[in-house]
């Protein structure tokens, strides 16, 4: 036991010491891909808001933003890089940064951002690599949202029982140089849900080879829409790990937006 407590990667020969860098490697990149994760949440009287992502491997290619986008609004942003592994995740972490960098520029325009952005990815993305995004901005003291969706997963919006769909409004990024978009926009009432999601969620099999699907993601959200919100997505999480019957083969990401009465 002493003899094993005591060997090190210069010591133990050239195979331990390969297998040692690259499990420090694979730290490292865990790590960085944890910092990638909103830090600092702004605070808003009119809106509760949670995000989570559980990572089918140690890099992964989906994310969830928050930005302080200045008093009363907050942006947000939910992408997925097609792929898996650390082409995807490095494309995912060009993608969020470069998001993040035009919004400290004071660049707000979506259609300047997005443009930008899919730029960049056809770039730096090796050919048919890709990635689906949803941007979006919460302005409390309209109550106003306004959103572009770049061929992601459409957002649900629960008001009472009747469930809404945020449907695209561009195409992927990454893909097509010549790329425009169109910003829509929708009014939030007191006690709506919006949820969020990649298609790890309604995309996860049962062993039959079922999908869970957007009926089944809609009825859970009505039956533990009244669970705190960081609860809430932890249980959806649960539901769909739940009903895959294993680890999950895809990234699975959430983020729900329940507004609020007060403000």
């Amino acid at each position: 036991m002493q003899a094993i407590q005591n060997t090190t990667p210069q010591t133990a020969g050239p195979l331990l010491s390969a297998n040692w860098k690259a499990i420090q490697d694979l730290e490292d990149v865990r790590q960085v891909s944890a910092r990638l994760f909103p830090q600092k949440l702004p605070r808003l009287a009119s809106v509760a808001y949670s995000g989570v992502c559980v990572e089918a491997n140690l890099a992964g290619g989906d994310f969830y933003d928050f930005f302080d986008n200045g008093p009363h609004r907050l942006g947000f942003a939910v992408g997925d890089v097609s792929g898996n592994g650390m082409a995807s995740a490095l494309l995912r972490s060009t993608l969020q940064a470069s998001l993040r960098a035009l919004r400290l520029t004071g660049l707000t325009s979506f259609e300047r951002q997005l443009t930008l952005a899919n730029r960049l990815l056809l770039e730096s993305a090796p050919e048919a690599m890709y990635a689906s995004l949803f941007l979006a901005e919460y302005d409390e003291r309209s109550r106003r949202l306004r959103y572009v969706n770049c061929g992601h997963p459409t957002p649900v919006l629960l008001r009472g029982e009747r469930a809404s769909w945020l449907q695209p409004t561009a195409t992927v990024l990454g893909l097509f140089s010549d790329w425009q978009c169109t910003i829509a926009d929708v009014h939030l009432q007191p006690g709506d849900m919006l949820l969020l999601y990649t298609d790890g969620v309604t995309e996860a099999t049962d062993l039959a080879g079922d999908e869970f699907g957007p009926d089944r993601l809609v009825a859970m959200l009505k039956v533990q829409n009244g669970l705190p919100l960081s609860m809430f997505l932890q249980e959806c999480v649960g539901e769909v790990r739940g009903f895959a019957k294993s680890n999950p083969c895809d990234d699975l990401t959430l983020v729900g937006l329940r507004c609020l009465a007060s403000r």
